[in-house]
């Protein structure tokens, strides 16, 4: 039994010696999605304007306490995924035009990552969850694993107008332990 195992392990170190070849290296494939993060702003990012009652002509909030929400949506890259997800922002649009409370608005995404963004600005949370309990985003949250490729997350924070940025809810996303869709 011994000599088998002796044998068998000379067969197994004799080709890392050089007594013979060695397999092919394994050709490493880059993930071509690796630099996409919920904490990093893509670097192709198309962003809509901020819009609202409280944003001034100059494209700046208001003074004041706001919630801010923010989505980073990380897409399936299927057409019937991607038709889904359109289908569903349509009530979705409908639902914040008519949202008491709502007072700015902003909705981004990345072609490369296959990314969507929202920062959403509430007068209040009662506001914010008036929205989140209703039945546009209820399908949406419901239909959220037929849209999402997982990775996808929701974060709010309390802030003023100086705190509602892309940047910021970059690093509010990244903080924040999830749960994740």
């Amino acid at each position: 039994m011994k000599r088998i195992l002796l044998s068998y392990l000379t067969l197994l170190v004799l080709p890392a010696c050089g007594g013979g070849e060695l397999p092919p290296p394994a050709i490493v494939q880059e993930d071509p999605l690796a630099d996409c993060a919920r904490e990093r702003l893509e670097e192709d990012l198309q962003m809509l304007p901020l819009a609202g009652a409280a944003v001034r002509a100059d494209g700046t909030l208001e003074p004041g306490s706001y919630i801010v929400s923010s989505t980073y949506l990380k897409l399936r890259p299927e057409p019937e995924a991607l038709a889904r997800f359109q289908a569903l922002m349509g009530p979705i649009s409908e639902s914040l035009q008519a949202q008491q409370g709502l007072v700015a608005l902003q909705v981004a995404s990345s072609e490369r990552c296959g990314t969507a963004r929202t920062l959403s600005v509430w007068r209040d949370e009662a506001a914010m969850y008036s929205f989140v309990s209703g039945s546009a985003h209820q399908a949406a949250v419901s239909s959220v694993r037929e849209v999402s490729r997982g990775g996808s997350i929701v974060t709010h924070w309390t802030d003023n107008e100086r705190g509602v940025s892309w940047t910021k809810a970059a690093r509010q996303l990244g903080a924040d332990p999830g749960p994740f869709y």
